[in-house]
This record gives structure tokens, C-alpha cells and sequence, in this order.
């Protein structure tokens, strides 16, 4: 995964380090996408991207990733939320903290509708 730090100077790094630039361009920023060890990244927004040739089907959520491993990011980030609620005093942070554990447990909600049928 690469660094944080500037685009241009994380690119770098990461073609000194053995990372290949393609010729692809990431479908949210257009900039050059990056091979690092057998993954695509955009080094601009700093995420993973999958890419599809023209023509070929698009690779289902599960294809992607299994939905055990969504699950547990998910329940991570709400065990890590609650533990933040613990602590905090100030009701707008509350405010906030409540409005993003409704997310994840939205999210979970989905992915058991999912794994369900």
C-alpha cells in the first residue's frame, strides 16, 4: 500500500521501489495507475482498483472480496467506534459517533441481506 505524502513524490517512491506505472488511468482522478506486488493502485487517491477489460463480465462483491473479510473490516470499525463513544464527552462528537455507527450497522445489515440469498 503506498505512503502518505504527496502524489507525485509518492509515484516516485514507488517506481524507485520497483512499482510499474500503466498506461491505465484511475476512473475517479485520471491519474496513472500503479502495479505494486500483483495490485493496482491509484498513488493520487491512495486506493486499490480493479481493473476490467472491455467486454469482460464485471467481477461480482464476493469475486472481489469475500464477504466474511467485508464483515469483519465492518465489525472492526464498529467495535473501534463503540470504544471511542466510551470515552467521549462531548455531545457533537457523540452526535457524530452515532450517525457512524448507524452507517456500519447499516452496512452489516446489508451484507447479511447478501449473504442471504
Amino acid at each position: 500500500m503506498p505512503e502518505e505524502g504527496k502524489p507525485i513524490k509518492r509515484m516516485a517512491d514507488v517506481l524507485k521501489a520497483g512499482g510499474a506505472m500503466l498506461q491505465d488511468l484511475c476512473p475517479e482522478c485520471n491519474s496513472p495507475l500503479f502495479k505494486i506486488k500483483e495490485e493496482v493502485w491509484c498513488i493520487n487517491c491512495n486506493k486499490k482498483v480493479i481493473l476490467v477489460k472491455e467486454g469482460e463480465p464485471t467481477p461480482s462483491l464476493t469475486e472481489m472480496a469475500p464477504l466474511s473479510d467485508v464483515e469483519g473490516i465492518v465489525l472492526t470499525k464498529l467495535y473501534e467506534a463503540s470504544q471511542q463513544g466510551k470515552k467521549e464527552t462531548d455531545p457533537a462528537k457523540l452526535r457524530e459517533l452515532g450517525s457512524l455507527l448507524s452507517t456500519w450497522l447499516e452496512v452489516l445489515e446489508r451484507l447479511k441481506k447478501i449473504q442471504k440469498q
